[in-house]
Formats: structure tokens, C-alpha cells, sequence
């Protein structure tokens, strides 16, 4: 399988005490963190590149514009989505969405590059 525009992936996740910005440190109130909703849509373009890559090649995450609409509280089931809406040489740019009982509670972009997993772990070091 290749790499085509308008791969989509999809994620899902039902909101739990240890998901909210409380826990997190990024508010004081029990609701979705930005930051686990981010890992969601993150989650998503994931889903969306399973199978796809070519042996050998991992991507990683580069830029990230995400809008956080609204809160979702404990127990609110989370479902996300991403969609392939441009490839630019190893970057591959998704448009993602979050969604909690019908109404869109996040939106952003989210741009990953495809790179070796030999030459990416060879930096590490």
C-alpha cells in the first residue's frame, strides 16, 4: 500500500479522570486535558498511515495548530478523525476533528514527516 491523499484514520476514546486537565496540570477542572486531545487526533492520522509506510520508515510528529472548542466531561465518549489533505516531498499534512455527542470540540492540523527509523534512532544517540 502506498501513501495517497485522503487517507483517513479514525479514534476513539471515553474521557476518564486521568484524561482531564486536573490531572494533567493544564487546568483546574475535571475535563478533557488539550493535551490528551491532541494524542487522540494524533492517534488518528496513526490510524490513518497503518499499512501504509514503507518498510523501514516511521513518521514523526513536526507541527501541530489545534483549537480546543469545548470541554468534555469524565465519561464523555471522544471520537476523532484525520484525513491525508496534502503531501509535501516527506511531510504529510492531515486535517483532524474531535467530536463528543455530535458537536465538534476540536479542530487542527497536523503535519507529520516520514523518516527513517534507522537514520531517526541513529540521533538519538
Amino acid at each position: 500500500m502506498a501513501i495517497e491523499l485522503g487517507l483517513s484514520g479514525t479514534a476513539t476514546m471515553t474521557v476518564a479522570d486521568a484524561d482531564t486537565a486536573l490531572v494533567h496540570g493544564t487546568g483546574d477542572l475535571a475535563v478533557l486535558s488539550t493535551p490528551r486531545l491532541l494524542q487522540l487526533m494524533q492517534e488518528a492520522t496513526m490510524d490513518a498511515l497503518d499499512g501504509h509506510l514503507p518498510d523501514g520508515m516511521i513518521t514523526a510528529g513536526l507541527r501541530i495548530n489545534l483549537d480546543h472548542l469545548q470541554g468534555s466531561p469524565v465519561g464523555a465518549t471522544v471520537d476523532a478523525s484525520a484525513s491525508l489533505i496534502r503531501i509535501e516531498g516527506r511531510r504529510l499534512v492531515f486535517d483532524a476533528e474531535a467530536r463528543s455527542a455530535g458537536t465538534v470540540v476540536g479542530t487542527g492540523r497536523i503535519i507529520r514527516v516520514q523518516v527513517s527509523r534507522e537514520a531517526f534512532l541513529s540521533r538519538m544517540h
